[in-house]
């Protein structure tokens, strides 16, 4: 508001000194637009925030699903096949459809060489073993990927596959589908669900992994790959 201001020698009011200064009501409003930008600042840092923090579960999702991924296509790559002539069931893929999408938990079994699924398992590597890599519940009941490896040679009488333990690999990973193809006609690969041909390799692998959603409700990440086993070519020659 303006005002007078007292002459300090004699003691009159001088009008056209006037003194500036704010209203209760402009300090109110001030205040009140001060706050209104500080609520929307936070809420953008917030969203943002929130957002880059999503996009890196997101990228370590996908970057650990990549490893799981990686893992079973050295594999598969290195599966192992005696000799072409043999058409022996002991050396075959086996495969075990349980559903579609999101939720299947299919199985997938193979010879093989190399560290690979089994790295952390002692004396399989040096050594054809057979792998079986399928989703199922741990002792949670929550799904995750794990593998059963175990030798091809030395095992004891009454040895069964299916007691040795899995190694739990993945819990992120909650779904697992694949499909496998030995021919391609008129430029389209014929996808089979089940390899019922267990005394040969297929040429064509697909995989499928499926992650947890980052939320409750959310979609799974799909992660999928086709991979092309070398040594499978001889058994169809």
């Amino acid at each position: 508001m303006f005002g007078s201001v007292r002459n300090s020698r004699t003691g009159a009011y001088n009008p056209l000194n006037p003194i500036v200064g704010f209203t209760l009501m402009e300090l109110l409003l001030a205040v009140a637009v001060l706050a209104g930008v500080t609520a929307v600042a936070s809420v953008s840092f917030a969203t943002a925030l929130s957002a880059w923090k999503r996009g890196m579960a997101l990228s370590e999702d996908i970057h650990h699903g990549d490893l799981v991924m990686e893992q079973l296509v050295m594999g598969l790559r290195s599966a192992y096949y005696p000799d072409a002539r043999d058409r022996s069931a002991a050396y075959g893929m086996i495969t075990e459809n349980n559903g579609d999408g999101p939720g299947a938990e299919d199985k997938m079994s193979w010879v093989k060489l190399g560290r690979a699924l089994v790295g952390g398992i002692p004396d399989l590597a040096e050594s054809p073993h057979r792998v079986e890599f399928f989703v199922g519940d741990d002792e949670d009941g929550k799904p995750c990927a794990a593998v059963r490896a175990w030798r091809l040679q030395a095992q004891p009488e009454g040895f069964k596959p299916e007691e040795v333990k899995p190694v739990v690999i993945s819990r992120r990973v909650v779904g697992f589908n694949c499909r496998t193809a030995h021919k391609i006609e008129g430029g389209e690969v014929e996808w089979l669900d089940n390899w019922e041909m267990t005394n040969r390799l297929p040429t064509l692998v697909e995989i499928t992994l499926y992650l947890a959603p980052l939320e409750g409700g959310g979609q799974p990440v799909e992660i999928k790959r086709v991979v092309d086993i070398p040594v499978s070519h001889l058994g169809w020659r």
